[in-house]
């Protein structure tokens, strides 16, 4: 499931030009929370509410907030699924998808994402996603694929969204492998329980969330 070939091209984008006012106005009747702001066709960041929220006069120019972009990005080949531990963020509801130059090519949004993930049956498959920050010099894919099968998981997709690895595991311990990887120092960014996780810790897995949620 490709970025490219579910992106949203109906939103608008917002220049460095345009005035805070017009940004919120934006947003307002788009009913989102954040859009992109794109010069020449290159994706500068992310502004949402909340940094509008910071401005000092609705007058001024969104080039006066710059420097509070949000400049997280995904590229059009990469994997719809690599984009479900960004959506934890309560600030955004969708993100920027560029070309591997970064020129905004649209935005894939949580409910196409959601819809998805619904439609690809996995709801119906206990497991997760994980993301691992991930360094060659310090951490052993094999190391951390051997740790997820001795709790009976298996690694259904596995793909790079750097510095990070993105690993989606089918299994019924989604919570033991969380702690096994932890207890061999392997760091867990992000992740994202489906299906029923009856052994899953509840305090201590707040930060694991459900992704149906449209």
């Amino acid at each position: 499931m490709l970025m490219l070939s579910n992106l949203n091209y109906d939103l608008p984008v917002l220049r460095l030009t345009d005035s805070v006012a017009k940004a919120l106005k934006t947003l307002r009747n788009q009913e989102v929370n954040a859009l992109a702001v794109v010069e020449n066709k290159q994706f500068i960041g992310l502004v949402s509410d909340e940094i509008l929220a910071q401005a000092l006069s609705p007058h001024q120019s969104l080039s006066d907030l710059k420097a509070h972009f949000h400049p997280f990005h995904m590229e059009e080949e990469e994997d719809v699924l690599a984009s479900l531990p960004w959506f934890d963020e309560p600030s955004f509801d969708l993100i920027a998808i560029t070309n591997s130059g970064g020129l905004f090519r649209g935005y894939l949004t949580k409910n196409t994402a959601g819809n998805l993930l619904l439609n690809s049956g996995l709801e119906n498959k206990n497991g997760g996603i994980i993301r691992i920050p991930f360094q060659a010099s310090r951490d052993s894919l094999s190391t951390i694929i051997r740790i997820i099968e001795e709790e009976k998981g298996f690694v259904v997709r596995s793909f790079f969204q750097e510095p990070n690895v993105v690993l989606q595991v089918q299994t019924e311990t989604f919570g033991k492998i969380i702690s096994n990887l932890e207890r061999h120092g392997i760091f867990i960014e992000k992740a994202f329980v489906f299906g029923e996780q009856l052994e899953v810790d509840q305090d201590r897995f707040d930060h694991l969330m459900r992704f149906i949620d449209l």
